[in-house]
């Protein structure tokens, strides 16, 4: 799941790990918001630091952060809105099966919703 946080000097993006086989959730600074990513460094981590938390082995260690080179390009585009929408618009398909989805699961929750009413 991945949530904003809204700080004092800019909102960045955390990734939240709900499930995981470890007993500490993930807390992995992995990027700033999309309108602070106009710098060369792409990921508030810097290289060799260890992410606390984000261990899914009982008794393994924490990883380390990789220089920002080492990662995938699609990596940085997943937070930023207006490339996923963007992507989106390119794929008619996708886009329509996203919003049948949408009006599916609205129409089952009012259903559900008129139920409880009864």
């Amino acid at each position: 799941m991945i949530r904003q946080l809204i700080g004092p000097t800019c909102a960045r993006y955390i990734i939240w790990s709900a499930r995981s086989f470890s007993t500490t959730p993930c807390l992995a600074f992995l990027a700033f918001a999309p309108h602070a990513r106009e710098s060369t460094e792409l990921s508030s981590t810097p290289a060799g630091t260890r992410l606390r938390g984000c261990n899914i082995l009982k008794n393994g260690q924490d990883p380390e952060a990789l220089p920002d080179n080492e990662y995938p390009d699609w990596l940085w585009e997943l937070l930023d809105d207006d490339a996923q929408r963007k992507k989106l618009e390119a794929d008619p398909e996708k886009k329509a099966r996203k919003e049948w989805r949408k009006k599916n699961r609205d129409r089952i929750k009012q259903a559900n919703f008129l139920k409880s009413m009864r």
